[in-house]
């Protein structure tokens, strides 16, 4: 069952090379809900309103980040094989994806997003649900 309590807006940045500091270009709404307002790399509401990210593709990885205030820092990168969330990977807050150049990623079976870095709210449970290269 794919569950998606309480989806936000995400923030699309452009294309980052390492050591790039590329800032967001766009703004993506997935579900009209406001994003709540945390601090890059941590949760909110006392550490328990956090970031996810679910790879539901069944063929490519996506990487993702822990920190969108350096999300161009590989030290931030880690990567989610098919079938992997952020949880299970040890990221208790994840704040963006990456979507490869010459890519496509599905969110939750209905939004299309391109290549880029795209911000994850706190209290957002992103699925990624098809990757396309």
């Amino acid at each position: 069952m794919l569950a998606l309590p309480f989806l936000g807006a995400a923030q699309e940045a452009a294309p980052a090379q390492s050591g790039s500091t590329s800032q967001p270009t766009s703004e993506i709404v997935l579900i009209s809900t406001p994003p709540v307002a945390g601090t890059e790399g941590t949760c909110s509401f006392f550490g328990t309103l956090c970031g996810h990210i679910y790879n539901d593709d069944d063929q490519y990885n996506l990487r993702i980040t822990d920190n969108w205030g350096a999300y161009w820092d590989p030290s931030t990168w880690r990567t989610l094989a098919p079938g992997q969330n952020s949880d299970g990977i040890g990221v208790k807050d994840a704040d963006g994806l990456y979507v490869w150049s010459g890519c496509t990623a599905t969110i939750a079976f209905v939004q299309t997003l391109g290549p880029g870095w795209y911000k994850v709210y706190d209290g957002q449970h992103i699925h990624v649900t098809n990757i396309s290269c």
